[in-house]
Formats: structure tokens, C-alpha cells, sequence
């Protein structure tokens, strides 16, 4: 059974956590998931209180993490002195992945090069930090992606259960939560968006001489 660690902060993102808890919630077979924070309870954006799982430093020994964001949240995780520290995460052996602006945690974690995708309004940020922004939904380097908008939950599940798995396995995580009579255009819109991303990391890595095991 696989671990996988969603990572909360007060002021997160109320769609960014609850969308991948409940898409991954609904297996209980293959993997199991925990949110974890800093502490016994975090307040979303919109002041809704969630009891962890867990401390941070689970997420180190998940075999999947993923961050949500928070326009407030994220700069305040960031500020905490006791936040990154608590990570020592390894895209070796490790799925890592973020939803918009926690792709600044990533970026601090050392996990980012190249290119990125992030909340169209926060692209500036990663540019400044020496980033190419990506304007699109996923962007996979390896074992590491970012999602850039709250609805790329959907990529960012899509990416880690097929990474794992297979095509299949993805189609048949996502399915239950598709508007009716769209799934078979959401389902080739995600995957689709799945291979965009890996293609576009792929040529930009070519383009910078980087290898293809990062």
C-alpha cells in the first residue's frame, strides 16, 4: 500500500487540498492518504478548520507528497522557520508535486529547474527566481510536477496515480468525480495535458543539456 502525504498550512487553498483528499480518498486499496501540517489544525483560506493526520515530517517517508497552495498561506509557510526544514524529500524515490503557488515551496526545496507552471497571477514570482513560467496546466520533470490553477488537481492526481500505474488506473481514479455526459472529454483533455507536460520538460531539458533521470 502506497503513502501518500497532502501537505496543509493555515490559509491553504480550501479547493486545492479538498479536491486531491476526496479523488484519492475513494481508494483505499492501493494507497493511503494523509494531510499533514505543522499543526494539530489548520485553517483554510475561507476559515474552515482541518485536523491533520500528522506532522510534516511524515512526508518523508510518503511515497507521494503533494502541496497545496494559499495566496496568504504560501508566503507565510515560507516566513515559518520550522517549515522547510521539516522536509528532506528525494525525487528519486519519491512523487513530488504542487498546485499553483506551491511550486514556491518546491522552488525552495531545491525540486525545480527549468520550467514550471504556477496560478497564472503568481507566474511573475517564478520568473523572478530564475524559472520559466509555463502557461499550462502541468509541467513534469521526473519524479517532480507542478499544477498551475486549483482545477489542475485533476492533472496533478492524473500524473501520480498513471506514473504509478497506468492509464487505466488513472481513467478509472478520475472517472467518479467527471460531470456527466463529459467524461470522455475530460478524460482526453487530462490526458493529454499528462503528456504535455512530460514533452514540454523533456524539450526543455534537450535544449539545456540536462539529463533525462532528474
Amino acid at each position: 500500500m502506497k503513502k501518500i502525504a497532502l501537505v496543509a498550512f493555515d490559509q491553504f487553498t480550501d479547493i486545492d487540498l479538498f479536491l486531491m483528499w476526496d479523488i484519492l480518498g475513494r481508494n483505499t486499496e492501493d494507497w493511503h492518504v494523509r494531510i499533514l501540517g505543522s499543526s494539530t489544525v489548520v485553517r483554510s483560506a475561507h476559515g474552515l478548520p482541518v485536523p491533520v493526520h500528522g506532522p510534516l515530517s511524515e512526508a518523508n517517508s510518503a511515497d507521494a507528497v503533494l502541496f497545496a497552495s494559499g495566496k496568504e498561506g504560501i508566503p507565510a509557510a515560507l516566513a515559518d522557520p520550522d517549515f522547510l526544514p521539516s522536509f528532506e524529500l528525494d525525487p528519486r524515490h519519491q512523487r513530488i508535486g504542487a498546485i499553483c503557488a506551491g511550486a514556491f515551496i518546491l522552488q525552495r526545496l531545491g525540486l525545480l529547474r527549468g520550467q514550471a507552471t504556477t496560478h497564472p497571477d503568481a507566474r511573475s514570482g517564478l520568473q523572478a527566481l530564475g524559472l520559466e513560467p509555463v502557461d499550462q496546466p502541468l509541467v513534469c520533470q521526473g519524479n517532480v510536477a507542478t499544477a498551475g490553477g486549483c482545477l489542475s488537481a485533476l492533472y496533478l492526481v492524473g500524473w501520480l496515480v498513471e506514473s504509478w500505474f497506468d492509464a487505466d488506473k488513472r481513467r478509472a481514479t478520475l472517472l467518479p468525480v467527471l460531470p456527466a455526459g463529459q467524461q470522455a472529454l475530460y478524460d482526453a483533455l487530462i490526458g493529454l495535458s499528462i503528456r504535455q507536460g512530460e514533452v514540454g520538460a523533456s524539450q526543455q531539458k534537450t535544449r539545456h543539456g540536462m539529463s533525462s533521470n532528474w
